[in-house]
């Protein structure tokens, strides 16, 4: 079931001026209750501006955006539902970080959904609970923590609001392997336990492989591939032509297969391909 829609969304740049560009151009897509969608594509595909018309921070030039059926721009209060129960995240959130203690900005946008104290503080210590901060961190102010401690705290802002659909926009650009690693599986874990989807940007498609379900794939302001990880990536010599690679292990896959080695299914994460070369051994009697 569609929770979320894009129909004909047309948005450019710059309107008017020598310098004006076209950033969607005809975009349409529906995004289901409880997947997690990975949006790709190179630099200026129209990637984050999608995203950024997802919870109305953007308003299309042409075209609409519905939330469980409604439009986002039929009203004040139809967008002002949309902020709350879209929850974007940009790449590097932490940078949005302004409040004094780390409790101040969690509690910032509950605080402007009206709920009272209480509400406010429960969704406060759920949320950094959440991201695996201790409450420790609550008096703290956010500017003396981390890069990894920052972005945890500024997701954790937005997951207090409890959005029915989550959007990050490369949550794990900047982050050594062991944070990058610990994002994800917090993202998993925020879909499996709240059933919301989720839907994020991002470059890096060994990560996308890891972790989504279902992949866009943009370029010059369209969509160009939908479908599943195998849908999309076993496109290798079109993603290339959108200046795009499949991750190094499926590549290491093709080229077995091109050498005589059949594994079976080609495979786009680690985890996956250590099984399938192990069963492959074993069935040789090599294992």
């Amino acid at each position: 079931m569609s929770v979320l829609s894009v129909k004909n969304l047309i948005y450019g740049y710059s309107k008017g001026t020598p310098f004006e560009k076209g950033a969607l151009k005809g975009v349409s897509a529906d995004f289901n209750e409880g997947e997690i969608v990975a949006v790709i594509g190179h630099t200026g595909s129209g990637k984050s501006t999608l995203l950024q018309h997802l919870n109305g921070l953007l308003k299309a030039d042409s075209g609409d955006v519905l939330l469980n059926g409604e439009s986002i721009y039929s009203s004040k209060d139809a967008l002002r539902n949309c902020r709350f129960n879209v929850g974007l995240c940009f790449q590097y959130p932490e940078q949005q970080l302004f409040e004094s203690t780390v409790y101040k900005d969690i509690a910032f946008g509950p605080k402007n959904m009206g709920l009272d104290e209480t509400e406010i503080d429960k969704r406060v210590r759920s949320a950094i609970s959440f991201v695996k901060l201790s409450e420790d961190y609550l008096d703290k102010s956010p500017f003396d923590l981390s890069g990894g401690e920052k972005r945890r705290v500024a997701i954790a802002g937005v997951l207090a609001m409890e959005p029915g659909v989550l959007i990050l926009d490369e949550p794990t650009a900047g982050l050594d392997p062991v944070g990058k690693n610990d994002l994800l599986r917090l993202i998993v874990e925020y879909n499996k336990t709240t059933g919301s989807t989720v839907i994020f940007v991002s470059h890096n498609m060994d990560d996308v492989a890891s972790i989504a379900q279902r992949v866009l794939v943009m370029s010059d302001g369209g969509i160009q591939l939908d479908g599943t990880v195998e849908e999309v990536y076993s496109q290798g010599e079109r993603l290339a032509e959108l200046g795009l690679d499949v991750p190094e292990i499926t590549s290491l896959f093709i080229g077995l297969k091109k050498a005589g080695y059949d594994l079976g299914k080609t495979e786009y994460t680690v985890d996956g391909a250590v099984k399938s070369i192990l069963s492959y051994l074993s069935e040789r009697g090599d294992g």
